[in-house]
């Protein structure tokens, strides 16, 4: 998400003073809540939230990051940002648990999952938020739907996305779950979904963030 910023807003010369990291979000967006669930999952409590709503640019975002773009990380003296990288980011800032495996092989394939999500499933979703009564909605809805069925197989009868051990791409896949019912898509019939499904919004991080 990117908030339109307006010349009549005056940037201060540096961000307001802040202990620890920020992280600013944008309310119910998937790339949003799939940072805040990375960071439930953590169970650190030394990170600020900021939630961006409204048209009004939030002043110490526009000095770190004038593109505005949500999820956005600040930590020290660095700046992070799009969600797949604030996601890796607070993977190794706050190694415990760990969430993404250690070997190269089932990293690379948890993030091409995750590619996935950003660059297909994602973008649907924004569609629809957008537009719900669009013509688009309705067809994004569809394609979303035909998505979750395709991609039941990823999903063991036991463990979690593509293995035994949560990790980021079950976070992101938390985020968008748990807005199906806001999209109007139903929950497909898969019974490997639909366990997993249930597991996953079970699951006390993504509990604590959809309160």
């Amino acid at each position: 998400m990117a908030i339109p910023a307006k010349s009549k807003y005056v940037m201060d010369v540096r961000p307001g003073a802040r202990a620890g990291a920020t992280l600013f979000l944008a309310p119910n967006e998937l790339p949003s809540l799939w940072t805040r669930i990375v960071l439930a999952e953590k169970d650190v409590d030394n990170v600020r939230i900021e939630t961006i709503t409204g048209s009004r640019p939030h002043p110490d975002l526009m000095v770190l990051n004038p593109s505005l773009s949500l999820p956005t990380l600040s930590d020290r003296d660095c700046v992070i940002f799009p969600a797949a990288i604030v996601a890796e980011y607070l993977d190794d800032r706050y190694p415990h648990p760990r969430l993404l495996p250690p070997d190269p092989a089932s990293r690379a394939r948890i993030r091409m999952m995750l590619l996935r999500l950003e660059t297909e499933l994602f973008p649907l979703a924004q569609t629809i938020q957008q537009a719900p009564k669009s013509a688009d909605a309705k067809a994004a809805r569809k394609r979303l739907g035909e998505y979750l069925i395709a991609s039941a197989q990823v999903f063991p009868r036991r463990g979690w996305c593509l293995g035994l051990d949560f990790n980021l791409a079950d976070c992101a896949w938390a985020a968008l779950l748990t807005q199906l019912p806001a999209l109007q898509v139903p929950m497909p019939k898969d019974p490997d979904l639909l366990r997993y499904a249930q597991q996953l919004l079970g699951r006390r991080s993504v509990q604590s963030v959809m309160r």
